[in-house]
């Protein structure tokens, strides 16, 4: 399985980092306690908040997903954000390479995307936290098997907010898929819920929502949810699955991921 050996890198990572004494650590720049990891994992909700300017965190993860009809998808997302001043995020990231298999079989290297995410306001007691995001998807490699070759851009909208022991994020969004020639809009929503148990493990849920954009996007939709463990502020391992809504699209997929601030390039 080629996703493997990226996987196996990006978990590669942290490890090597948590073997670091605290000293040396710091000397490379390297996160402490201070540091907090913001994830938004391999699944659809994201937080509205953005871990402090000079700080780089990486997501990386593994994704299997099926269909009623059998077909099967494996792909190995990844995403880079990186703080540049108070509440303005680059993010850079994709899905990685993707193999299909099944009704239309596919080997491929995702598009990469691009964008900038904005913090626009903190919390409060009675308001939830705010930001906006617009991010831009470009195709890689022409030639691959299967792979559909779009320009695309999302535009997503953020509500966080801590209740009680649950933290909850609402995403509102819409998908333009196919720039190049009649764009097609997909509207889509998410909801999850996340609390912790007993240090250092948490759950998470969350509900999700896409309308159809045929026949770049199907209508999706799922419940998901996932076990997460946090050894270090800085580096969150997390579990789970969803089932879908619609099983034409997808029956259900099992993810893995992390989420780890492998440097503070600045304070």
């Amino acid at each position: 399985m080629r996703t493997l050996p990226v996987l196996c890198s990006a978990l590669a990572l942290p490890a090597a980092i948590l073997t670091l004494p605290p000293t040396a650590a710091r000397a490379a720049g390297g996160p402490d306690d201070s540091d907090r990891v913001l994830p938004c994992r391999p699944t659809i909700a994201c937080t509205a908040e953005l871990v402090p300017p000079g700080t780089l965190e990486v997501e990386a993860g593994y994704l299997y997903r099926a269909n009623a009809s059998g077909a099967t998808q494996r792909a190995s997302p990844v995403l880079f954000k990186l703080t540049l001043a108070t509440g303005v995020q680059l993010q850079l990231g994709g899905n990685g390479y993707t193999v299909a298999q099944g009704e239309a079989p596919a080997r491929f290297l995702d598009d990469v995307v691009v964008g900038l995410k904005l913090h626009l306001a903190d919390q409060t007691r009675v308001r939830p936290a705010l930001a906006l995001s617009a991010t831009l998807s470009l195709p890689t490699f022409p030639g691959q098997e299967g792979y559909l070759r779009t320009e695309d851009a999302f535009f997503i909208g953020y509500a966080s907010k801590d209740l009680g022991p649950i933290h909850a994020d609402l995403n509102l969004g819409t998908n333009l898929w196919r720039l190049e020639e009649h764009p097609l809009p997909q509207g889509f929503a998410a909801l999850a819920l996340s609390a912790d148990l007993v240090a250092p493990f948490g759950v998470m849920a969350e509900g999700y929502l896409f309308s159809a954009a045929a026949p770049v996007a199907p209508r999706d939709g799922g419940f998901l949810f996932a076990f997460t463990h946090a050894p270090r502020r800085w580096l969150m391992f997390d579990l789970g699955g969803d089932v879908g809504f619609f099983p034409a699209t997808r029956a259900y997929s099992v993810f893995l991921g992390l989420t780890v601030i492998p440097a503070v390039l600045w304070r």
